[in-house]
């Protein structure tokens, strides 16, 4: 094959791909090639001259689909009209097979087109309002659905994208110029690190981005029920990056979140599934633009360090170091008050440096922020854990105020046959044993190497055990999910703004894809024993599961008839949530709980049942994101601050202080 476009829907042979040097190939792999490599499609491949990637652009798989619709009306394939039947369901399962020469070809190609057509457009605009940024950075009149990068776009240097921002349409900027976010580093090389999976992008880049955030009168994106929980003044800051003026974007981001590049590294961006300009559109590139802001601030020397001046004479005791209870501490010292975190780990952070994997946010980045407020008087105590090792009275005794920030740790268990046979894991565990020993620099106890891997859950927990799992060198790697696949775009019931519920390849799905050939998800599948010999994990049985909806709109269950099947397993990751925070420390304060084991507080307030004791974090709503943790944690303090001293100075959601008026004294008459 030297060119043009094939799609296969049958079985390949041995050595496919060997003497393609151009075009390109979609393959379905069949329902056999799953599990280890050697029955996958990419040990049929031969992976030397080609990439294999998923097919995740939005015009390639419209290509697809019409592609394919078009083969079964002609043919009448039977073969044809089942996978246009069940494509969105089938779509993980195609292979994309580029010639790595055949795409440089075409990258030089597109960079001597767009050399032309810059020179053209140039001689076309002279004179007129027109500008040559809006031809050749923007994207077609007609918004792109596309989530991957134009290969065009991509060789435009710096010196011309400063230039062409110079030249910037901010007016019509959402609907000229296309949507680009920060990019992950090729699939097989990253795959062989541990170091951070995205690039920034240049300054120049990102005043295109900031560029398309529109003047929408009503920015949902803002807005804690769909958008930002800790009311990011988003449009303002993109605003001043637009017109480049990062120090002021810098300080109007940090007025409302404490640690911006820890959401901005690891946040699901509900912010941007709450963007005006995604309702026709891609939505703006908010969270590429937030841990920008704040990279480069730490670059530029504006993070130093700034004690409070003055110190109120009280005391509060933090326990917890995740993002809720970083973020109260942040907050409370900014007010004056000596902050005393207690962590149980070694190490200060939480779930952002145990439960978090170093390819997705570098522990550097937690210790260089923890250095700075240990810097600015925060004292850090690790190796405590209250309630267990220390008192939780001794302690509340020897503080004005005491804040439970210990999030939900309590993992939800899959009690089925075989639970108890060695190699069924908690992920959990999994990830904070194998982030410990890369911190060490010592082998982990716990490791995928050569194993078989069974990941049972998806969300962002599951996606990190199967990249670290990757990492380790795995020697497969497939994940369970109960619920069916998510639809590639919106359904009727998960209307703008809400968070989009929609089919996506994550970092480390691409990287078992790029490795193996295939998606490692299975939808609709549901572990029933775990089958094991000497004690030790080696297959799980399954059933398949078909989900209904019944007339009052609610979903039922049912298994399938004659779907067992029995999949080879050595090591299996439980990554099903969590059901709420332990209890041994919140017994001993004799803390209220919710049915659901939450701490109880009034709604709208932080206060326990328990003079002086406050919550905050997972521990109060229930497992969340990080950008709630933040967001608890500073309403948190602001309710603690005003425990403590009369007048809080400590803002609320949106980086707003409240003006405290005092009542004017009537004024007394009196006679002459």
């Amino acid at each position: 094959m030297t060119g043009g476009r094939v799609v296969v829907l049958g079985a390949v042979g041995r050595n496919f791909a060997a003497g393609m040097s151009g075009g390109i190939a979609y393959v379905l792999a069949e329902d056999g090639e799953v599990g280890a490599a050697r029955h996958g499609f990419a040990a049929k491949c031969n992976v030397e001259s080609v990439e294999l990637t998923v097919v995740a652009d939005a015009g390639e798989v419209q290509w697809l689909r019409e592609t394919i619709e078009r083969h079964a009306e002609l043919t009448g394939s039977l073969k044809a009209r089942e996978v246009v039947a069940r494509f969105d369901e089938l779509l993980p399962r195609f292979v994309k097979v580029l010639p790595t020469d055949y795409k440089r070809v075409l990258e030089e190609e597109a960079a001597k087109a767009k050399a032309e057509a810059e020179a053209k457009a140039k001689d076309e605009t002279k004179g007129d309002s027109g500008s040559d940024s809006e031809r050749t950075v923007c994207a077609d009149t007609h918004p792109k659905t596309s989530s991957i990068i134009d290969i065009e776009d991509a060789l435009v240097d710096d010196a011309q994208l400063a230039d062409r921002a110079r030249k910037l349409d901010k007016l019509r900027g959402f609907v000229r110029y296309a949507r680009r976010g920060d990019r992950y580093r090729a699939a097989t090389k990253r795959a062989g690190d541990w170091s951070e999976i995205s690039t920034r992008q240049t300054r120049a880049s990102l005043q295109v981005q900031a560029a398309r955030c529109i003047d929408c009168g009503v920015p949902f994106c803002q807005s804690d029920a769909d958008g930002c929980p800790i009311g990011n003044v988003i449009p303002k800051w993109n605003e001043l990056v637009f017109r480049d003026q990062w120090r002021e974007a810098f300080d109007r981001l940090m007025a409302t979140n404490n640690f911006p590049e820890f959401t901005g590294r690891v946040c699901p961006a509900p912010c941007e599934g709450a963007c005006v300009a995604g309702i026709s559109a891609q939505p703006v590139a908010i969270k590429s633009i937030e841990a920008a802001i704040i990279d480069h601030a730490w670059a530029m020397g504006w993070m130093a360090p700034v004690p409070p001046q003055r110190r109120t004479g009280h005391a509060v005791a933090v326990i917890g170091s995740g993002p809720a209870g970083l973020a109260a501490a942040d907050q409370l010292n900014s007010a004056g008050h000596s902050v005393t975190v207690y962590e149980r780990e070694d190490r200060i952070g939480g779930l952002l440096t145990y439960g978090i994997p170093n390819m997705k946010l570098d522990k550097r980045v937690v210790q260089r922020r923890v250095d700075k407020m240990e810097a600015e008087g925060v004292c850090f105590v690790t190796g405590v854990n209250v309630g267990v090792t220390l008192a939780a009275a001794d302690l509340r005794n020897s503080h004005d105020a005491v804040l439970l920030a210990t999030g939900a740790t309590w993992p939800r268990d899959l009690r089925i046959d075989g639970r108890d046979l060695d190699g069924v894991h908690f992920a959990m565990d999994f990830l904070s044993v194998s982030t410990k020993a890369l911190l060490r620099s010592t082998a982990t106890p716990l490791s995928a190497a050569g194993k078989r891997v069974v990941v049972i859950g998806g969300g962002d927990t599951g996606n990190d055990c199967i990249g670290t799992a990757v990492r380790q060198g795995a020697a497969s790697v497939v994940n369970f999910e109960l619920l069916p696949q998510p639809p590639v775009q919106r359904a009727a019931d998960n209307p703008w703004p809400q968070f989009p519920r929609v089919f996506k390849i994550d970092y480390g799905h691409e990287e078992v894809i790029a490795r193996w050939g295939r998606d490692p998800r299975e939808y609709c599948i549901s572990a029933k024993r775990f089958i094991g010999a000497n004690g030790c994990i080696e297959a799980i049985e399954t059933v398949r599961v078909e989900w209904t909806k019944d007339d009052a709109g609610r979903w039922t269950m049912e298994e399938v008839a004659g779907s067992e099947e029995r999949h080879d397993a050595d090591l299996v990751l439980l990554a099903m949530g969590f059901t709420g925070p332990e209890n041994q420390l919140l017994e001993q304060l004799a803390v209220a709980q919710t049915p659901r084991s939450n701490i109880s507080t009034p709604e709208g307030s932080y206060r326990t049942c328990v003079d002086s004791v406050f919550a905050a974090g997972d521990c109060r709503r229930g497992q969340s994101l990080v950008v709630w943790g933040i967001n608890e944690g500073r309403q948190a303090a602001r309710e603690i601050d005003t425990f403590l001293q009369p007048v809080s100075h400590l803002p609320v959601s949106g980086g707003i202080i409240p003006r405290t008026v005092s009542a004017q004294p009537e004024e007394i008459s009196v006679p002459a």
